[in-house]
Formats: structure tokens, sequence, C-alpha cells
């Protein structure tokens, strides 16, 4: 059991580097488009919600983790973990739904804060 156990463990710090990765590239991405002007792109949305994907695989690992025993070295790394999850969702709602100029700005700000939230999980995650 404890040897499964870091295995999701090791699985669980490394998705982490994928979550950053992933959203620096969404981020860049996001700003790019707004900087030429146009909004989302059907690919760009798409690619978005393969993002929220990595975050609800990461956390449905930390979740095994934490019903493993396993706990983070500071409990704000839950806080990360949840607002992570909520970010893209909320920039949806407060956006046009990918219609405007304006939303490529404010999806490219919110895989900006992934980017920021997943390097603070990282760094609260393990002592």
């Amino acid at each position: 059991m404890i040897a499964a156990n870091n295995i999701v463990a090791t699985f669980h710090s490394n998705w982490a580097l994928v979550v950053v990765i992933y959203s620096v590239f969404m981020a860049v991405w996001g700003f790019f488009l707004y900087v030429r002007g146009s909004q989302p792109t059907g690919g760009y949305l798409g690619a978005l919600a393969i993002d929220f994907g990595v975050i609800v695989i990461q956390g449905l690992v930390g979740v095994a983790l934490v019903i493993g025993g396993h706990r983070p070295h500071d409990n704000l790394h839950f806080l990360y973990g949840f607002v992570s999850l909520l970010t893209l969702p909320a920039a949806y709602s407060y956006s046009e739904k990918g219609t405007t100029r304006r939303d490529s700005l404010v999806f490219g700000l919110a895989a900006l804060l992934l980017v920021g939230l997943a390097i603070r999980g990282m760094m609260t995650g393990s002592g």
C-alpha cells in the first residue's frame, strides 16, 4: 500500500509540472490573441477545456492522496487547489463566453493565475 501511495504522490508532484507548462502555453496563446485583436478561437477554447481537465485530474489525484493518508506540508495547498479548480469556470462566467477580444485577455490572465497557483501549490505540497 505504501509503494502505491508513493507512486500516486510522485504522479501528483509531476502532474503539477504539466499544469504549469500547459497553463503557461494557454496564457501566452490568450495574450497573443488579445494583442492580435482576436477573440478566442474554437481551438483556444477547446485547449482551455483541456487545461481544466488537467486541473481536475490533479485535484482527483490529490483527493486520492488525502484519502490514502497523505497530507500536504502546508494546508494552504488545499486553498490553491480549490481556487485552481474554480479559476477557468469563473473566467468563463465573467467573460462574454469567448465572443469578444477582451475574452482573450480574460482567459490569458486566468491561465497566468493558474501558473501562479500551481507553483504555490508545489511549494506548499511537500516539505
